[in-house]
């Protein structure tokens, strides 16, 4: 694993995996392209964010950093349920559902209420400064370096690169993946829910 402090670490490190330093000029908005496909597929325990919500007319806005939602809470412990637009917008709404509308979370009759919640919460972007970190580069920095090495790859049209970076990104993404999954899941117990013999 190469050891990346900060925004600056990793501009150097992409030029030297690319071989090309002259793509300074346009590192920031390949980090963020990559951020950006990062953002789509990554849904670690590193990510989850909790907020309050308040209720206007049943609409509350979703956080800054929203990606996907885990739990609109009712009463603690007591988590409502995901549904579609249908269950939440009318007389014969279910009170006990949730729904995203556009950028706005929405349930039926809330006014002047808030809920709590826990989602999924986007990567802080490393382009605010040359000394920018967040948990991805500090836990995983080689999945930094390899996304955005692979967005530098393609914007040089470099498809002997793109092919030699693909997998390096792939593997570190299988390793932050299943250190993930062991942390989460190593002591679950399974337990079937029928009647046994």
């Amino acid at each position: 694993m190469t050891a990346l402090a900060d925004y600056l670490d990793l501009r150097l490190a992409v030029a030297d995996h690319v071989g090309n330093r002259e793509i300074a000029d346009v590192l920031p908005r390949l980090v963020r392209q990559a951020e950006g496909r990062l953002n789509q597929t990554l849904r670690l325990r590193w990510q989850i964010a909790s907020a309050q919500l308040a209720f206007v007319a049943g609409l509350a806005p979703l956080p800054a950093d929203y990606l996907e939602m885990l739990n609109v809470w009712a009463a603690p412990a007591q988590p409502m349920r995901a549904g579609t637009l249908a269950d939440v917008a009318g007389p014969c709404s279910q009170w006990d559902a949730f729904a995203i509308d556009g950028a706005n979370v929405r349930i039926y009759g809330l006014d002047g209420v808030t809920r709590a919640c826990d989602y999924y919460a986007a990567l802080p972007t490393l382009t605010a400064g040359p000394t920018a970190t967040n948990w991805l580069l500090e836990r995983y920095p080689d999945v930094y370096l390899y996304a955005v090495a692979l967005a530098a790859a393609t914007h040089l049209r470099d498809a002997a690169l793109v092919q030699t970076t693909q997998p390096l990104l792939a593997a570190a993404m299988e390793a932050m993946t299943s250190d993930d999954e062991r942390a989460r899941w190593s002591q679950a117990v399974v337990r079937p829910r029928m009647v046994t013999p």
